[in-house]
């Protein structure tokens, strides 16, 4: 087996995993001499295939496999499925409406629609390939919360809570507990955590294993999004989350649930 082919052995491994992986498993599943799998691991982080925790020194998918993922998302039918649903909530919302997709513990926005006529014009965090921050943006938390207690705690744990304004979850216990109400209610919510003046609101998707893989977020300016609109938003979200999710192969309930305002 020559090192292209165990190369990809390696980043099929971590692929599957879900989580960060060390030089010892990898001898022991893989069966190849640490030697050999440190000489590898060395040559994909130099070129941002593979990513090297500080605090473990194990290693997970890195960036570079997400802008390929990217290149790929743009001829894979996902985006195909989500385009007209979100050009249809665009329409009855008046709002920027775009889609996220989780990868290897970080989420990228991949599609976006903007209303032909901009109430209020707003320069929105919202940029195609632009990662977004999770502990602070609707669309990111919604993911995050139905991801694995474990894998939340690593994500919390190894990235800094930025504060971008005064209403910033920056404190991990709070994070967790919001997180959970996130999973309780169905849908996400930002209000003003990211930017000032700004609210969006967010719905998972999930794939054929139930598992949560991307979502679905409109964001405005908050006073285009006031309580008496959203339950109205959340419910046109939710049945479009759930409407994308069985094209992906979802059959369980529906995602959306009662909520109290």
């Amino acid at each position: 087996m020559n090192s292209i082919e165990k190369s990809i052995q390696i980043l099929n491994y971590l692929s599957h995993a879900e989580r960060s992986v060390g030089i010892s498993e990898l001898n022991l599943k893989l069966s190849f001499p640490k030697s050999t799998a440190h000489r590898i691991l060395k040559s994909l982080l130099k070129y941002s295939l593979v990513d090297q925790e500080k605090n473990t020194s194990k290693y997970r998918l890195g960036l570079r496999i997400l802008e390929y993922s990217n290149s790929f998302y743009n001829s894979f039918d996902f985006r195909q499925i989500a385009k007209p649903i979100l050009k249809k909530i665009c329409t009855e919302t008046g709002l920027t409406t775009f889609l996220t997709a989780w990868y290897n513990g970080r989420s990228i926005c991949i599609d976006s629609v903007t209303p032909s006529q901009k109430l209020n014009t707003h320069n929105l965090f919202v940029e195609i390939g632009k990662k977004m921050p999770f502990h602070c943006t609707a669309s990111t938390k919604v993911i995050l919360a139905y991801q694995s207690s474990e894998e939340i705690k690593r994500i919390i744990n190894e990235n800094p809570l930025q504060k971008y304004t005064p209403r910033t979850v920056v404190d991990p216990k709070k994070l967790e507990e919001h997180l959970s109400k996130i999973r309780k209610n169905g849908f996400a919510i930002c209000d003003e955590e990211l930017e000032e003046g700004i609210k969006a609101i967010a719905a998972p998707i999930k794939n054929s294993n139930g598992k949560t893989i991307a979502s679905i977020t409109i964001t405005g300016l908050t006073k285009r999004m006031s309580s008496n609109n959203s339950e109205r938003f959340v419910k046109i979200l939710a049945n479009s989350a759930q409407e994308i999710s069985k094209r992906l192969g979802y059959k369980e309930e529906s995602i959306s649930k009662k909520t109290n305002w």
